[in-house]
């Protein structure tokens, strides 16, 4: 039997739209994580930058860490997931508000790649021939914040190699296209 506040942040958690399974990591599994995410290999690389997971080490520092899987229908993330950078300087972002995505339509020195990722020409010819970083952020869980006894709640979105190897870890279908992974660390309120 778990904690009742433990059980409050996983109820919490099963309650919100969007969520379609969620699943404490044991230690093992938390380190398999951490390895996948911040070991560099060919498969890192996007277009010619590089790919970091800066939320990873946040995330995994908490004293839980919890597997979601979710569904599109699971509401967008409280800021940009991923930044592209050259070294400090910020080129493109990841923008999921309507009015945002309109302004930058309109704007001369966007670039709107897809649905949401939107590139700063200015910065972006500033940044030839330096390498690129595509970052993966960490981000707050507003879900979590109204459970009793839950602080310091962080969440970050795992790359695709991590999000095949922790759903089949966990006995998940990891080729289940209509579901994404995320993770969301937190720790007991003293």
């Amino acid at each position: 039997m778990q904690d009742p506040w433990l059980e409050a942040a996983l109820l919490k958690l099963r309650q919100t739209t969007g969520i379609a399974k969620c699943k404490i990591l044991t230690d093992k599994e938390r380190e398999l994580a951490r390895r996948l995410e911040t070991s560099g290999s060919v498969q890192d690389q996007l277009l010619g930058m590089r790919m970091t997971n800066e939320g990873i080490t946040d995330v995994l520092s908490r004293t839980h860490v919890v597997l979601i899987a979710h569904t599109k229908d699971l509401r967008h993330p409280p800021g940009p997931i991923v930044v592209i950078r050259d070294n400090g300087n910020i080129i493109g972002e990841e923008v999921w508000e309507t009015d945002q995505l309109s302004k930058f339509s309109a704007d001369p020195n966007a670039i709107l790649l897809g649905k949401s990722l939107v590139l700063f020409r200015d910065v972006l010819a500033n940044a030839r021939g330096k390498i690129l970083t595509l970052t993966y952020r960490a981000l707050p869980f507003p879900e979590l914040d109204e459970v009793d006894l839950i602080s310091s709640v962080v969440s970050v979105t795992i790359g695709p190699l991590t999000h095949i190897r922790l759903s089949q870890t966990v006995g998940w279908d990891s080729n289940n296209p209509d579901l994404g992974t995320v993770l969301v660390g937190f720790n007991r309120r003293v």
